[in-house]
């Protein structure tokens, strides 16, 4: 397929005029770059020499490749990536600067789609079945706004919103915005990588902080909660596990960024722990099974007659790996598993009225009084205020819980109260879209095997740590949603276009 660069009309006006290259640089360009260097002509004498000529050409194609999916005007991508990858670095750990960098990322993506997003070789981006997925979820959240204004009046929403359920399809302008490219998309997720790394210093309390959770304190880094810092370090740790075998590989420098990887790992990991959130712990091993499984298929294929050798490294790697976290954070997880034994004891026995007002105490309170409200309503909920009717006018919970709380701690318990089943079954639908054509474009050799560990193992993580807090409608959920949706979505469209022009099939 070829396409104009995005940028090729701007890209005249702002790269510097070539210089020639000293001969112990003429091959390291020549390769780099893919193309013979020129020598200008010199320029006369009696003219002055620019500033142009005494640097080599600036090539932003390096850093941001031109966009594949679409031919569009260079105003909006010129706009639009940067506010892209400021949203990446900084919605981490700011606020108001990424929330409007955001909302121009978003309103440039949407602009490219709507305008330039005409079928190529008989494949649409506007009629792709995510984009139907984003309308049906406008109309789920009007069938259920429209039902509570017949069922119940008084306790409706005065004016329709849709963001609750829209907030989760911002993949979509991403994807937009990312091109297709999969530069783009590693550049979008290692700024918003770094972005998180960072966050100790820049919303946190730095290497005090550090200190503090190292010492058996529970820390979030000033990242809204500790369980939203888990959820966030939990996925940075899944993203440098998947891509392992690619950053890891032989190559010039190569030790450089192996110590990079295993100090990013080493940060991740540490402080997952740290934040003392068991539903954090729990996602992560159930994710840590789908990467372990990949990679002991991986190895069976390359090294076949050596299954007995991959079976005995892969337990002892395991066993070193739960040695270290034990010698190094035993005491804290112990701690924090013990905290609920009474809790646990009360639940198996079936009293839940002696429940303690503790973490888990608190969870399965509201989430039993929940289930009484969705018996109601089952099919279209409460409307998008439903969770909050259930702090403000249940009879069962303790007012203690109802003065402290506004949602369930669990984001399928608030979508089926909000929107009942028809937004639990949006949710699934949207989930088996982007899995289904990951494996199907997996399968197809157009989709790399690090992407679909990534995709596979991130939403077991994400499915897991959703059944104990509402991330689905937070921001830092929606963020996580966003950029690495955007990214594996930017790939899937792009493999659909590659596949629609090799075989002429959409």
């Amino acid at each position: 397929m070829d396409l104009n660069p995005v940028f090729g009309s701007i890209l005249p006006h702002i790269r510097a005029t070539p210089v020639q290259p000293t001969s112990c640089s003429v091959e390291l360009c020549c390769t780099r770059a893919n193309r013979p260097m020129t020598t200008p002509p010199t320029p006369p004498t009696d003219q002055p020499i620019t500033n142009s000529s005494l640097y080599q050409r600036v090539d932003l194609e390096r850093w941001w490749q031109p966009n594949r999916l679409l031919q569009t005007s260079a105003w909006l991508p010129v706009i639009g990536v940067p506010a892209l990858l400021v949203y990446g670095f900084f919605s981490i750990s700011l606020d108001s600067v990424p929330d409007k960098a955001s909302q121009l990322a978003i309103v440039c993506g949407l602009l490219m789609l709507a305008i330039y997003g005409r079928p190529v070789d008989g494949v649409s981006l506007r009629r792709s079945g995510i984009v139907w997925l984003a309308v049906a979820a406008i109309i789920v959240a009007l069938i259920s706004w429209g039902c509570s204004w017949v069922t119940h009046p008084h306790w409706a929403e005065s004016s329709f919103k849709v963001h609750r359920l829209t907030n989760w399809f911002a993949m979509i302008p991403v994807a937009v915005l990312l091109g297709g490219q999969l530069r783009n998309t590693y550049t979008l997720w290692a700024a918003a990588l770094l972005g998180l790394l960072l966050s100790p210093w820049i919303s946190g309390g730095g290497w005090q902080e550090w200190q503090q959770g190292i010492s058996g304190s529970r820390v979030d880094f000033g990242l809204h909660n500790a369980q939203h810092t888990a959820m966030l370090f939990g996925t940075g740790a899944l993203g440098l596990l998947a891509f392992a075998p690619g950053i890891l590989r032989a190559r010039p420098g190569c030790w450089v960024f192996r110590a990079i990887w295993a100090l990013s790992l080493i940060i991740c990991i540490t402080a997952l722990v740290l934040t003392q959130t068991r539903g954090g712990w729990i996602g992560m091993l159930f994710a840590l099974v789908v990467i372990i499984c990949a990679a002991i298929v991986t190895l069976r294929k390359r090294f076949q007659g050596q299954r007995r050798y991959i079976a005995a490294a892969t337990i002892a790697t395991c066993g070193t790996a739960a040695l270290v976290g034990y010698l190094g954070f035993g005491e804290i997880v112990s701690h924090r598993l013990e905290a609920e034994q009474k809790t646990i004891a009360l639940v198996q026995q079936g009293d839940l009225e002696n429940l303690p007002f503790s973490s888990a105490g608190i969870r399965i309170r509201t989430w039993a009084e929940s289930l009484q409200w969705i018996a109601q309503r089952p099919l279209v909920g409460w409307g998008g205020n439903g969770r909050s009717l259930i702090f403000d006018y249940s009879n069962n919970l303790p007012d203690e819980i109802k003065k402290n709380f506004g949602h369930l701690h669990n984001s399928y318990l608030d979508l089926t109260v909000n929107f009942g089943l028809l937004g639990l079954l949006l949710l699934g639908a949207l989930v088996y879209w982007l899995v289904n054509r990951c494996l199907r474009y997996y399968r197809a050799g157009l989709v790399s095997g690090s992407n679909v560990v990534f995709c596979l193992s991130f939403t077991v993580f994400f499915g897991v740590i959703n059944l104990f807090e509402s991330y689905l409608f937070y921001d830092s959920g929606r963020f996580v949603m966003a950029v690495v949706g955007g990214g594996l979505l930017t790939q899937l469209w792009a493999a659909k276009r590659q596949q629609a022009a090799t075989t002429g099939k959409p």
